[in-house]
């Protein structure tokens, strides 16, 4: 599958901040949650050649990419569903789908979980951390097993060197991508990969993961995630470090979820496998995706 949609760049205002979006294609509209917290949207758009299905709304969430921080107590997993909701509403749109990657699948969520009268499907795109202590040391096992001494010697020497002390874009952005090595199927993705860093994400990426984490106990995420009723779609590739047991948990725990194995795959499949992700999940979304296509040039500070 591929694309020639053009894309439109606009700058929402949703409560103390303008969200930074980006909006392509045609079809119901489908809000893409990225994951990789602090980062933006950037590393998202492989699901660009979703876009003759549905109109994708890529969006920075607060204190990313060329979304302003605003008031830094937002930076919660509550305040990113109040701002993601905020959106929804500045866009017109009554109901959406969601595609969460991630961290951001979490976030998705939480979301379709609080707001299930505007939620029409939600894909949960290699969900995690895991939220289970064990999964998680598993987890993190994984990810150190994947990686070699010289990747740890390359780290070490980008946190040593004075951009990065300085808050570098650049080099903070091949810091995250360093890493990022055990993510991905090949190792060698990392050196076509764009993040999309700006100075906001720059200024925040490194105190947002643990911020946003630090609040998601409160929530009681999996209690909430078994009140989710809209369509759900979990997807898992067998290569991710992430254990398969956790989106095995997931689906077991949200009523009447679904669920898609990627062989051969690892935790970005839409940016190393984005036709064949696009062939597993798009007919699956367009029976349950609804809404009416929003008209980009309608939207205040559209460019």
């Amino acid at each position: 599958m591929t694309t020639s949609m053009t894309a439109t760049s606009v700058s929402i205002p949703v409560d103390d901040i303008e969200v930074a979006c980006t909006i392509v294609g045609t079809g119901p509209p489908v809000i893409v949650v990225h994951g990789a917290i602090g980062l933006g949207a950037t590393y998202m758009r492989g699901l660009d050649v979703w876009s003759d299905a549905f109109q994708l709304i890529y969006y920075d969430q607060r204190g990313s990419g060329g979304t302003p921080l605003g008031d830094p107590e937002r930076v919660t997993f509550a305040g990113a569903v109040q701002d993601l909701d905020g959106l929804r509403r500045a866009l017109g749109t009554e109901r959406v789908s969601l595609v969460g990657h991630s961290a951001g699948a979490i976030l998705a969520a939480l979301y379709a979980a609080e707001h299930p009268e505007s939620t029409s499907a939600v894909v949960l795109l290699n969900p995690g951390p895991p939220l289970m202590p064990p999964l998680m040391a598993a987890f993190g096992q994984e990810m150190a097993s994947r990686r070699t001494p010289e990747d740890d010697v390359a780290r070490q020497a980008i946190e040593h060197s004075a951009p990065f002390r300085a808050g570098d874009p650049e080099t903070l952005e091949r810091h995250q991508l360093n890493t990022f090595i055990p993510f991905f199927r090949d190792r060698s993705t990392i050196d076509r990969v764009d993040l999309g860093f700006t100075e906001i994400t720059a200024a925040n990426v490194q105190a947002a993961p643990q911020r946003m984490f630090g609040s998601l106990g409160a929530l009681d995420p999996m209690r909430r995630f078994a009140g989710i009723r809209c369509p759900t779609l979990l997807v898992h590739s067998d290569l991710d470090p992430l254990p398969i047991a956790w989106t095995h948990t997931l689906v077991e725990t949200i009523p009447g979820a679904d669920f898609v194995l990627l062989e051969g795959a690892g935790h970005f499949p839409h940016i190393e496998d984005a036709d064949r992700l696009a062939r597993a999940v798009t007919p699956w979304l367009i029976d349950r995706a609804k809404g009416a296509r929003l008209d980009p040039s309608a939207i205040a500070g559209s460019h």
